[in-house]
């Protein structure tokens, strides 16, 4: 096989930690519920699956795209387009200084150029000079529509026909009501708006004349819609264009609008410059009067705050800057404040812990830093030195008398006094002070903050007041300028605008959207196709992919056999070895999926027929059987079972021939004389109440009987859509491998089948996918043949009169 391909490795090597006593992540049953999966979008490669599996719908869907493209291009009509320019005069373009919206060498800017060309004062004029409201059926009568002309006050908009016998006309709706009859030669359809007299020679042989009439308006908005326009910034040159199906004719409204355009542009300039030094002069005026109005108010709301406190600070000289003394003093309040409470807090607790019984300390008092620089606690230092200096002499006599002496009772009366009447008297009084001076300055920084929170709002008035005088004198400085101009260009009026290039009609249409019609219908195709592809997919209750047994079910993958046959560049050689390897890697992974404390006994079924579960099984007891291991695969499908056919040896007596005891083990074990390790017991004759046998404990003896002589026990069960004997047979054996097959395994019966395992004391190792094409999302799985397996001849030996030295036929397995 060419290409590279990587062998499936075994789940413990893949993630050893998954694994707990022995057990796979996909380990079901036992009376729990299997942790739900992670979900998963679909992938990339799963999607190119499913465009490939429908690879001839896109195909066809794209080929039906074309066609229907190519056949829209035969509905196509040509398009023309016309284009024109028009010279903005220098200096008076849109790179001109900007000025303002009206100067003294120009009409419009650059925005007002372009709001009047698509204006309906230009679209008009030229929709009603070249008759666009009315459009014939046909193109040969446009010229009885010349002079065609409309009463808009009376006008009724709508499809006509004109239907002419002899010297008599009659004029009818398009739903047949008639409208008006005459005379040819007459007016016709004076009654509906239409100014219109045509000539019977005009009218010809003509005997019937379809046309459309709009109101004037909506046909102005179809033609500015159709009317494009460029002017690039710093250019003086607009370019005009226009769109249509005639070339004569759009050349012509082209250069009617251009016309009209510079009359219009001419005769706006003339009218409003002589105006806007009028309008100019007003509005500076009213700039004047509000500028003098915002003066008025700064001053006096500075003049009504001068004496309040503000944010802004004066620098003096000699400094870089001077901190405004309100908040110098504010702060220093809240500082001083801060430092009363804190040190009243530790007196008040000195003061705590002497009547708790700890007497009061010089150290600890002095420790206060108010009480070293206060002069009012000057009292209460002198009283903790006497105290100090009487507890030193204490100690003094005490060196020297017993405590009995009358001086040492005498000095210990006077420091009792102290300790206990004195210095807490003059702490107490100074702490009352403290309280004092604390309440006293805290109102002084209430009155402050209350005076402080006033600032904000006054700078924000006052700013408010200056932004005002700021933006009024700006209004009025240009205001005052633009007066001037407009003065001056009242004196010299001189066009704007002229025509530099008018419109030519072209000789060849401009655009040609057929193939972009074709290819756009083939790309929408192909897109369309290839959603649907998906969708389908995505609906398809089949089983397909290797991600919907790994994160819908939670299941390990323990092998993936290929399809044999069909159109490829594999011979047949080649496929029969990917199958070899493919159940060699089963049967690694169903030994690390085991439970390597029992004995490798499992059952092998699937959620439906047709899914291969006894290909499956009896291929992988042969794998296990070449690979030296003592395997018995006994048939416990007992209601369709042919393992016995397959293996070309009777079917009775059987399984259930030995569950109701009318055989023997002995009698019902049947080897495989092509294969030496490998035994089969038949399912037996088949009966309706056989089903009942399974769940006898005899089949629970047989399979724990046959674990201990046999190295694999390999059972291959009824799917698990066909009855209970699925479950039974896997309670048996412990283990059990669900099979499933690529387009015939239904997922949603896989699902719900596998839910009802869950509740079992069942050990679901993984599953085994059937009949997979190996490309796309499972190239991966399959293996190089290069390295395919072969009999190596002795040298020197012959084989069958061939020459020495060629390899055996690989064996087959």
């Amino acid at each position: 096989m060419s290409g590279q391909q990587i062998q499936p490795i075994a789940a413990r090597d893949l993630a050893p930690d998954l694994y707990q006593d022995g057990a796979p992540p996909s380990d079901w049953g036992g009376g729990q519920e299997a942790p739900p999966a992670e979900p998963k979008g679909p992938t990339i490669a799963r999607y190119l699956a499913a465009i490939n599996r429908f690879k001839w719908l896109v195909l066809a869907l794209t080929l039906l795209g074309l066609g229907g493209g190519y056949f829209a291009t035969r509905f196509l009509t040509p398009e023309y387009e016309v284009q024109a320019t028009i010279l903005l005069e220098q200096g008076t373009g849109v790179s001109s200084q900007n000025a303002g919206p009206i100067r003294a060498q120009e009409l419009l800017k650059a925005s007002g150029w372009q709001d009047l060309v698509r204006s309906y004062a230009i679209a008009d004029p030229v929709v009603t000079d070249l008759g666009l409201f009315v459009t014939p059926a046909e193109e040969a009568d446009s010229l009885l529509f010349r002079s065609f002309r409309v009463d808009q006050a009376r006008l009724r908009p709508g499809d006509y026909r004109l239907l002419i016998t002899g010297n008599r006309y009659a004029l009818q709706s398009k739903a047949g009501l008639e409208v008006e009859k005459g005379a040819v030669g007459d007016s016709i359809g004076v009654s509906i708006g239409f100014l219109w007299q045509p000539s019977a020679g005009l009218l010809g042989r003509r005997t019937s004349v379809e046309f459309n009439v709009q109101t004037p308006r909506e046909a102005s908005l179809e033609l500015i819609k159709r009317l494009g326009l460029t002017l690039q910034q710093g250019s003086s040159f607009m370019l005009l264009s226009m769109t249509g199906p005639d070339a004569q004719r759009t050349a012509a409204t082209l250069n009617a609008w251009v016309e009209q355009f510079v009359a219009v542009a001419t005769a706006l300039k003339k009218k409003n410059v002589s105006s806007v030094a009028a309008i100019l002069e007003g509005q500076r005026e009213y700039a004047a009067t509000a500028l003098t109005d915002a003066e008025r108010a700064l001053e006096g709301f500075r003049v009504r705050t001068v004496t309040e406190p503000t944010e802004r600070q004066s620098i003096a000289p000699g400094l870089e800057m001077t901190n405004n003394p309100v908040f110098d003093n504010y702060f220093r309040d809240k500082v001083m404040a801060d430092n009363y409470q804190r040190d009243r807090e530790a007196l008040e607790r000195i003061l705590t812990q002497q009547k708790q019984g700890t007497p009061i300390t010089r150290e600890a008092v002095l420790s206060v830093p108010m009480v070293n620089a206060d002069p009012a606690s000057e009292d209460l230092r002198k009283l903790l030195t006497e105290q100090a200096d009487r507890e030193f002499n204490l100690r003094r006599l005490r060196e020297s008398y017993t405590d009995e002496f009358q001086k040492v009772r005498d000095e210990q009366a006077a420091l009792a006094g102290l300790r206990n009447t004195s210095v807490p008297n003059a702490l107490n009084a100074y702490i009352e002070q403290l309280k004092l001076r604390e309440r006293n300055l805290s109102a002084t920084i209430d009155r402050s903050s209350k005076d402080l929170r006033g600032i904000p709002s006054r700078t924000i008035e006052e700013q408010r007041l200056k932004r005002q005088v700021e933006m009024s004198a700006a209004m009025y400085q240009s205001l005052n300028l633009k007066a001037a101009e407009a003065k001056l260009a009242d004196a010299a009026t001189v066009p704007d605008v002229s025509i530099l290039d008018p419109a030519v009609p072209p000789l060849r249409p401009t655009k040609n959207t057929a193939p972009v019609l074709i290819f756009g219908g083939a790309a929408a195709a192909f897109a369309l196709g290839i959603l649907l592809a998906i969708l389908l997919d995505q609906s398809d209750k089949r089983f397909r992919y290797p991600e919907q047994v790994t994160d819908d079910l939670g299941l390990f993958v323990l092998g993936v056999v290929p399809v044999i046959g069909g159109k490829g560049k594999k011979s047949k050689l080649e496929q029969a070895s990917q199958v070899v390897e493919a159940f060699r890697t089963i049967r690694m992974n169903v030994r690390y999926a085991a439970d390597p404390n029992r004995p490798l006994m499992f059952t092998i079924t699937s959620p439906g027929p047709s899914d291969g579960k006894s290909l499956i099984a009896s291929n992988l007891a042969l794998s296990f059987a070449e690979s030296g291991a003592r395997t018995l695969l006994i048939d416990g499908d007992i209601r369709r079972g042919e393992l016995a056919a397959t293996f070309k040896i009777a079917a009775k007596p059987g399984l259930v021939e030995y569950l109701d005891g009318t055989a023997l083990i002995a009698e019902v074990l049947q080897p495989v004389e092509a294969h030496p390790n490998l035994t089969l017991l038949p399912g037996g004759a088949r009966r309706k109440k056989a089903p009942e046998l399974l769940a006898t404990p005899r089949l629970t003896q047989l399979i724990n009987q046959m674990a201990a002589e046999y190295d694999v026990v390999i059972v291959d069960s009824p799917p698990l859509g066909a009855g209970f004997d699925a479950y039974a047979l896997a309670t048996a054996t412990g283990n059990m491998a669900l099979v499933m097959r690529a387009g015939v395994t239904d997922r949603k019966m896989a699902k719900a089948k596998m839910e009802v395992v869950a509740t079992l004391p069942v050990r679901v190792m993984g599953a085994v996918l059937n009949g997979i094409k190996m490309t796309g999302v499972y190239q991966y799985y399959s293996y190089y043949q290069e390295y395919a397996a072969t009999d190596e001849e002795p040298v020197g030996q012959l084989t069958d009169g061939r020459a020495k030295g060629r390899a055996l036929p690989e064996s087959k397995s």
